[in-house]
């Protein structure tokens, strides 16, 4: 693992290198979140859903900023680019997997947006949502942290399978654009699955999408009983080893069209 931690560290550091950029990214997220809790407080007030609290909205928000910024990957757009300048074959001679190459360095840039784009909302976000906040039982947190890293791994896969179809169709970083509306629409990053009428809800539970944030929030907050949360657990985990699969099929058609044309 000794290659792949420098991966993560050289990517790490190359996020630093632009210091205006980082502050204005810490300050985007302060006004960003400030934007949602005073929209939120608006509609719990008027009584949205009597079953959710203003305290579990704020928790809400600053999870969905921290799973969001876990699971950022412009992968599509750095597979297009290497797939068109020809600098992929170079990264598939190297003495490292080109996925998990990649990996080390989505993981690595996302711990730096990490710091510099979730933990400042942290101390607003419990300082707003101090009162009829209970943190998660052990159970709960395990059950949490677990579905985190799924969700995280989902996400990836994702993007990187829309990133392999550049073997095929060179341009594909727009495709990006779909993931991302799967996640708004029924992942619950813009509004939280408890405010959807029961047929999304129940569509929701056949996409992947789900799985990547709106779960693990749900598991936080106690939500959902334990029985329930190990059932979404394991359907991510089905989801994960579905997307694994087909990401290792796309990979060796691609490598087989390479060799196909002498790349």
């Amino acid at each position: 693992m000794g290659k792949y931690g420098c991966i993560f560290g050289k990517a790490f550091k190359m996020q630093a290198v632009y210091r205006v950029s980082m502050y204005l990214g810490i300050l985007k997220s302060l006004i960003a979140f400030f934007i949602q809790v005073s929209l939120w407080y608006a509609l719990v007030g008027a009584g949205a859903d009597n079953s959710v609290s203003f305290s579990d909205m704020t928790v809400y928000l600053v999870l969905n900023s921290a799973i969001l910024t876990l699971t950022q990957a412009n992968v599509a757009a750095d597979i297009e680019a290497s797939v068109i300048d020809g600098s992929v074959s170079m990264h598939i001679i190297r003495p490292v997997s080109f996925k998990f190459y990649t990996l080390a360095t989505v993981l690595g840039q996302n711990a730096f947006r990490f710091l510099t784009g979730a933990v400042p909302v942290l101390l607003p976000g419990i300082f707003l949502a101090w009162n009829g906040f209970t943190f998660p039982s052990p159970v709960y947190l395990a059950l949490f942290l677990a579905s985190t890293l799924i969700g995280m791994l989902i996400m990836f896969e994702l993007t990187y399978v829309v990133g392999l179809l550049a073997f095929w169709i060179q341009r594909c970083w727009f495709l990006k654009w779909y993931l991302d509306a799967g996640m708004a629409f029924f992942g619950g990053t813009v509004v939280p699955l408890w405010f959807y009428p029961q047929g999304l809800q129940a569509v929701s539970r056949f996409l992947p999408f789900r799985y990547i944030l709106f779960e693990p929030v749900n598991l936080f907050l106690h939500k959902v009983s334990v029985q329930e949360g190990a059932v979404s657990l394991a359907a991510g985990g089905i989801w994960l080893v579905l997307l694994v699969w087909l990401e290792r099929s796309v990979w060796l058609l691609a490598l087989d069209k390479m060799t196909v044309n002498g790349g």
